[in-house]
């Protein structure tokens, strides 16, 4: 066998040598993700269907008798026809509702902080509030949480996307920490809390 063709064939080995390296690296790369935990959003991504934009929503009413109450809660049902998967932190916004009221059908914040100067002095509530999922009975906070919330111009995303069974019911509890209502010209004797719930549903179609 002359020098050329054992030059050769050494050069041939050690190509495959390099490319058995090679494979190898790639299968303990596979290996490796394929034992490696799922993350949240990929176990989402992985549940087959279309995405549909779905904002949820509910409202409850309530009076100055309710100031510093837990109240009724607003239960928002989740469609059977698939999970919902909650992105943002929830938009909650109130009005006045008492046919007449000065700033009847106004929406308002459901916070005084930070107060922006074309706000009144009066038709003002704080709330806090509580999120469950209403079948086990699951609380996503261990007290009643302060207002952090999305607003109508400044949606907030959740750190992580909470996934809601279908057919569930999400309620959302609100305690009334402070109310002042408008007791000039036509008082504001009651007002209606709105939540709407941001993301998306996941329907087979």
């Amino acid at each position: 066998m002359s020098a050329d063709v054992i030059a050769k064939f050494n050069q041939m080995a050690g190509l495959y040598r390099q490319m058995q390296d090679r494979v190898n690296q790639l299968v303990g790369m596979v290996n490796a993700l394929q034992s490696r935990p799922t993350t949240v959003q990929e176990e989402i991504d992985a549940i087959p269907g279309r995405r549909i934009e779905t904002r949820l929503g509910g409202e409850v009413v309530f009076t100055a008798a309710d100031a510093g109450k837990r109240s009724l809660p607003i239960n928002i049902l989740v469609s059977q026809d698939g999970p919902f998967i909650m992105t943002h932190y929830p938009i909650a916004t109130w009005y006045p509702s008492n046919t007449g009221a000065t700033n009847f059908g106004r929406w308002r914040p459901v916070r005084s902080y930070p107060l922006p100067t074309q706000q009144l002095t009066t038709d003002i509530i704080d709330i806090k509030y509580e999120l469950t999922d209403g079948g086990s009975q699951r609380l996503l906070q261990n007290v009643a949480s302060s207002p952090v919330l999305s607003t109508a111009d400044n949606i907030v995303p959740c750190p992580i996307p909470t996934q809601w069974q279908a057919a569930s019911t999400i309620v959302f509890t609100p305690t009334y920490v402070s109310i002042t209502f408008n007791t000039t010209g036509t008082a504001t004797t009651e007002g209606t809390l709105h939540v709407d719930l941001v993301g998306y549903r996941i329907v087979n179609m």
